[in-house]
């Protein structure tokens, strides 16, 4: 019996594996980190797999540290596959809050990655400031962006550096050039400070500003080192959707989902809330940020799992210090939304094991391949160290060591080898003699 569970159990991990292997794509070449990236407008985990981060807020800041701590194992429980921790600094004026210490932070982010959560997290410091420098109510950028800066904050991104996504601060920046220049100067000195991780940034205008987006955002993109900026939108009052008339002053949600499609910004929306805020904050419906995010596979995180205890609209559960164990605990849309997650929210690729049968293998400098990554049909195959050494095998294989493609093998060796018809990803060329085998390994992209 124990052998037959043994063999089932292998399966079942080649099954994963291979699953893996039939969506990766290849890192790119500028990005020089470990975790998460950025390619054509969409986010890729560690594996080379996309990731859609569908998720909620959860604002411990704010509460007790017991009840903080619940949120994760509970999202888990709910199928959610993120997290955004919200947080705050170290700052003096944080002293009331658990969460301004670093050792607390830490353990929410790890507390992420042991329920199998991608953990976003960010301070909630200077929430609609417009300064970097210097602001008139002190919420100036330059402030969180020191705290990310600092050993223990680095250290932090680079031990979780294969799960942590990094969103700089809650809903800065102005609605004009200000919020470009603040976060260029941002980039700089996250990157330089050694954070490799994806950044996310929140839209400028307290977040909801759109123009901000589609002005900025691949501009920030580019003038970045690694490329790999994320973006997120917020949903409140300057937001309807087209079932209701909306003012002069409003967007509507629909169609900008859609330009942050067309022109592959990568963006997420990383606020709403439900039906019945005060001060017409959420007059839109909530079902249809949902599903027109869903449609264009974008992902959304709403707020929040447990926000104020009044505040029902904006709360997933119904008594954040009861928890969640059944659907019982859950607001009336609390139970649509977890749905939700269990028909939409993918766990991340990066949790699952991978394999060792290629991946790990020594590659061999004898047989040099190029262009590498190849962006075409063709490569460039240069046998000149092994030209005594007759080849009698050419295979193109997997990251789980399975044969895509034999290459027929004429009488004398050919300079190139024609990849029509193969998936982006990672693959290893191997070729064999009677004596010898040689192994190079091949990142595709086109």
């Amino acid at each position: 019996m124990k052998k037959y569970s043994l063999i089932y159990l292998v399966i079942l991990v080649v099954l994963s594996l291979a699953k893996i292997a039939d969506a990766q794509v290849a890192r790119p070449g500028y990005n020089s980190g470990k975790g998460f990236f950025i390619l054509d407008g969409k986010l890729y985990d560690s594996t080379g797999n996309e990731f859609i981060p569908i998720g909620a807020n959860t604002a411990v800041f704010w509460q007790s540290e017991t009840n903080g701590m619940k949120s994760f194992p509970d999202m888990k429980k709910a199928n959610a596959n993120c997290a955004r921790i919200v947080s705050v600094t170290n700052h003096p004026d944080n002293s009331w809050s658990w969460q301004s210490s670093f050792t607390k932070q830490k353990a929410c982010v790890k507390a992420c990655v042991d329920n199998k959560l991608i953990p976003i997290l960010e301070f909630h410091d200077v929430t609609c400031g417009n300064g970097y420098d210097t602001d008139a109510e002190g919420k100036f950028l330059k402030k969180v962006v020191d705290y990310w800066c600092t050993p223990n904050l680095v250290s932090l991104c680079k031990e979780y550096e294969k799960y942590l996504i990094v969103n700089v601060a809650n809903e800065w920046g102005p609605a004009n050039v200000g919020f470009r220049d603040g976060y260029k100067k941002a980039i700089t000195a996250m990157r330089n400070a050694g954070i490799k991780n994806t950044i996310l940034i929140d839209a400028g205008g307290c977040g909801q500003n759109p123009s901000t987006l589609i002005n900025y955002a691949q501009e920030l993109l580019d003038f970045d080192p690694e490329k790999n900026i994320l973006f997120a939108i917020h949903f409140y009052g300057l937001w309807m959707t087209k079932e209701k008339t909306k003012q002069s002053w409003q967007f509507y949600v629909e169609d900008y989902l859609q330009q942050f499609k067309t022109k592959k910004i990568p963006v997420i929306v990383g606020e709403f809330g439900w039906t019945g805020a005060p001060d017409n904050f959420t007059l839109y419906d909530p079902q249809k940020i949902i599903t027109e995010s869903n449609k264009h596979g974008i992902g959304w995180l709403f707020w929040a799992w447990n926000s104020e205890p009044t505040q029902i609209y904006y709360n997933i559960v119904a008594d954040y210090a009861k928890g969640y164990t059944t659907e019982a605990d859950l607001t009336e849309h609390g139970k649509f939304i977890v749905q939700q997650y269990k028909d939409n929210a993918k766990e991340a690729k990066a949790f699952l094991p991978t394999s060792t049968s290629m991946i790990d293998m020594e590659t061999s400098p004898s047989i040099g391949v190029f262009p590498n990554p190849l962006t075409s049909k063709v490569l460039n195959v240069d046998f000149r160290n092994i030209e005594e050494m007759k080849i009698k095998q050419i295979q193109l294989k997997n990251i789980l060591g399975t044969t895509i493609k034999d290459f027929q093998i004429e009488s004398a060796l050919s300079g190139q080898l024609v990849l029509d018809g193969i998936a982006p990803g990672t693959y290893f060329l191997c070729f064999r003699n009677d004596q010898k085998s040689y192994t190079s390994k091949l990142l595709i992209t086109n």
